[in-house]
């Protein structure tokens, strides 16, 4: 007897061995088919309060919300425990007693009313669907097996939960729960729970919309059953008995669509470049709901006078001054206004930024130490190599300060400051700041400083933030997650371990913010300052070439603000100007935003200093400078050269004419204090008929240096009129500009009612476009010579 039991126990063993050997080898040669329940989420976009913004579905376009079990609530746990297999903690995947009632209940019935199958092998159904058949079962089963050894029961568990079907496109207990209560799963009560228990037994059947009375039927028979057994109390059960269906399905939500889609498409570069497959889902933003809603608000306000001057839309970028997070986002004034674009996000459209990089150039030449916001800079027209900048107004104003400059947005004394700070160094810098400049400088040359590139309103709305920050850039942050950063090209870059990036001292970009400050306001008078909610602003303007975009950007004590205007097909509409058409937008979102009354943070420990310089052309004065005065600058940057305006001359008393070299031995002459402007003011003065004081001319005694006359114009001829000939094309027919001189000059500057068309040494063949009309020339040497005529083209 000893003898068999021993040899039933060693078959017994063979038996199991020989069973495990074969189930390692089916489970290494068909391998669990996992592939269905790891399909990719659906991912629920939220703002930093935790409201939801939009959801992003995957592209078999179903709604998954996958959870970790802890954040399923336990009562539902519990329900679909007790409901589905109450003995799930304790079978090995297959229980054959469920099997075995499942069997005598069909037989009974003549008909498949129970299933038998655990969450385990339903688990398995849904990653590998297979027929109701006996065959299936066993395939079920089996199937069953492999995930009860390859995982937990907890595991198991939160995947059943998360695949299973609720009707329609909704897969998973965190879907139905937000689908059909708008709350987490880990939120749901009894009642709700018992719900989403019955509702995936027969979703079109139980649908609590469609079909309310079933519905809830077929809760109560659930909750009836769940006190029978003991899994809840009786006042509990009765209580969630009473809860009311829900009488609609949660909308999809849409706050700040563009903001919420550049959010999913920064989740999906940064998560997919970790993993192959997409795994978080939930996603908070910086989005703030109420800016979002007042900077929306302010925009539509404002539609009707933009859409009367030819512009169709509008973008806004909200910035928090310190963190660079983003807390509005407007792309369009209306998302589903296709007619207008409003799908496209305005905020990232590479545009013409206009003038908005001046503010950086002047900061880079405060820096350079080639000026200060005092510094005299001139607005005349300059050619370089053909290109003459000219001003939004068409004048120009002679001598201005940097300071009037960039508060009136002079271009022609910025392309002056551009050639000289340098352009590689300018784009150098606007590439540190994040602006995509996808070319060298030479592709955009001098009018780079007037915006001739291209640039998003999250970019540029970043670059300011760089001045409101005391010099330093960081990029914009539109995911909580702080170490997922906006992409913005840095190429090239030095960056700091915090991800910053110094673009400027702290005492340039204090000089320049200081200038943004007085750039008059849209929102209020003059004296804006002596009003007492109106935050402090630094702001600038900008227009692009072709009158497409106007734009203004600002900033205040906290909060950074970035608006464009325009069309997005490309459309000029003549006329527009940032100040007009942006400004005001700007600064409605600002007072909705800022602390009333809020001032600029005013740095401490700056570098500056004050200096005695010239009054006119503000350098170090000279011992014949008349005048002097007080101007701020950077201490150990600022380089200021002495000043030549003024220079001591000797002049004849009875001739009034200049005496020099060896003559001043033999004739009789006083010192005398002139002013000597540059060349090219001299000239541009004359020609625009404004009295100009010179030196004057050499006395005829003097032989040390030869006493010349001024150029004399031999063409164009004052005598003969230009006809013009239809026949003929334009580049033949234009007119030479030939001037006489002694052959000492080695510059000439040539204008046109006023404007320059030219420059050159004598020797150069210069021309003249010919146009209708009667014109007055004026030609200018580098000694204030000049000549003038009027000449006629029929």
């Amino acid at each position: 007897m000893r003898n068999t039991l021993r040899v039933l126990a060693y078959c017994t063993i063979a038996l199991c061995l020989a069973g495990y050997v074969a189930f390692l080898a089916l489970d290494a040669s068909f391998p669990f088919p996992d592939r269905a329940l790891r399909a990719d989420p659906a991912v629920m976009i939220r703002a930093r309060d935790g409201t939801p913004m939009r959801i992003f579905l995957p592209e078999d376009g179903r709604r998954r919300f996958p959870l970790a079990l802890q954040d399923v609530s336990q009562v539902f746990q519990k329900v679909i425990i007790a409901s589905e297999d109450r003995y799930f903690r304790y079978h090995p995947g297959v229980n054959p007693f469920s099997i075995l009632r499942a069997a005598l209940q069909n037989l009974q019935a003549d008909g498949v009313v129970s299933g038998g199958s655990t969450i385990t092998m339903q688990l398995a159904r849904l990653a590998e669907p297979k027929s109701r058949s006996i065959k299936g079962k066993i395939v079920e089963a089996y199937r069953a097996l492999q995930l009860e050894y390859g995982l937990s029961k907890d595991e198991i568990l939160k995947l059943y939960l998360n695949n299973t079907p609720y009707g329609g496109n909704v897969v998973g207990v965190g879907a139905a729960a937000y689908t059909y209560f708008g709350k987490s799963a880990g939120a749901l009560s009894l009642g709700e729970a018992a719900l989403l228990a019955v509702l995936p037994r027969s979703p079109q059947a139980y649908d609590p919309i469609a079909h309310p009375k079933a519905a809830q039927a077929a809760r109560d028979r659930l909750l009836d059953t769940l006190e029978e057994r003991g899994v809840f109390p009786p006042d509990r059960v009765a209580l969630a008995k009473v809860q009311p269906l829900p009488t609609r399905l949660t909308p999809p939500p849409m706050i700040a669509p563009h903001a919420s889609r550049m959010a999913y498409e920064q989740l999906r570069r940064s998560a997919l470049a970790r993993s192959p497959k997409l795994s978080v889902w939930d996603v908070t933003t910086t989005i703030d709901p109420a800016f979002q809603n007042q900077a929306l608000t302010a925009m539509r306000r404002r539609l009707t006078s933009l859409r009367l001057a030819g512009l169709e839309n509008a973008a806004v970028v909200v910035l928090d001054r310190k963190t660079r997070e983003i807390r509005a986002l407007v792309g369009t004034h209306d998302f589903f206004d296709t007619a207008r674009h409003g799908p496209i996000n305005a905020a990232l459209a590479m545009r013409s930024p206009g003038s908005t990089l001046k503010p950086f150039l002047y900061g880079l030449a405060f820096d350079e130490g080639i000026a200060v916001p005092e510094s005299m800079v001139l607005d005349i027209p300059t050619d370089y190599s053909g290109y003459v900048a000219t001003n939004y107004d068409d004048r120009y104003r002679g001598p201005v300060t940097v300071r009037q400059a960039l508060v009136h947005s002079l271009n022609a004394p910025a392309v002056r400051m551009l050639a000289k700070a340098g352009l590689p160094r300018f784009h150098r810098l606007l590439r540190r700041g994040g602006l995509e400049l996808r070319y060298g400088p030479g592709h955009y040359g001098l009018p780079l400083a007037l915006g001739a590139c291209e640039s998003s309103l999250v970019q540029l709305t970043t670059l300011y933030a760089a001045l409101a920050d005391e010099g330093v850039w960081q990029s914009a942050r539109l995911l909580a997650d702080q170490s997922d950063p906006l992409e913005i090209n840095r190429k090239g870059t030095s960056i700091q371990n915090d991800g910053s990036v110094r673009l400027l001292s702290r005492e340039s970009a204090y000089l320049v913010r200081s200038i943004l400050e007085e750039v008059p306001r849209r929102d209020l008078p003059t004296a804006w300052a002596m009003t007492l909610d109106a935050p402090e602003v630094a702001w600038k303007t900008g227009t692009s070439f072709g009158h497409r975009d106007a734009w203004a950007i600002g900033f205040s004590a906290h909060y950074v603000v970035g608006v464009w205007t325009g069309n997005l097909d490309g459309r000029a509409a003549k006329g527009i100007s940032g100040a007009r058409h942006a400004g005001p937008l700007l600064f409605d979102v600002l007072r909705a935003a800022e602390e009333p009354g809020a001032p600029l943070p005013m740095p401490d420990n700056l570098a500056l200093d004050t200096v005695e310089v010239c009054t006119e052309d503000r350098e170090l004065p000279n011992p014949f400078t008349p005048r002097t005065m007080a101007i701020t600058v950077i201490a150990g940057r600022t380089k200021l050269k002495r000043s030549t305006l003024h220079q001591r001359i000797f002049v004849n008393p009875d001739t009034e004419l200049r005496v020099e070299g060896r003559c001043l031995a033999t004739i009789k002459a006083e010192p005398r204090v002139v002013r000597t402007p540059p060349e090219e003011l001299i000239a541009w003065e004359l020609s625009r008929g404004i009295p100009v004081q010179t030196a004057p001319p050499l006395s005829p005694e003097c032989s040390a240096v030869p006493a010349t006359g001024g150029p004399a114009i031999v063409s164009p001829s004052a005598t003969t009129p230009y006809v013009l000939r239809s026949d003929a094309p334009d580049e033949f027919q234009r007119i030479p500009l030939v001037a006489r001189t002694d052959g000492g000059d080695s510059n000439l500057y040539w204008f046109q009612d006023g404007a320059l068309v030219a420059q050159g040494g004598v020797a150069e063949n210069l021309f003249l476009a010919a146009r209708k009309g009667e014109h007055r020339i004026v030609v200018q040497d580098s000694q204030g010579r000049s000549d003038s005529l009027t000449f006629i083209v029929e």
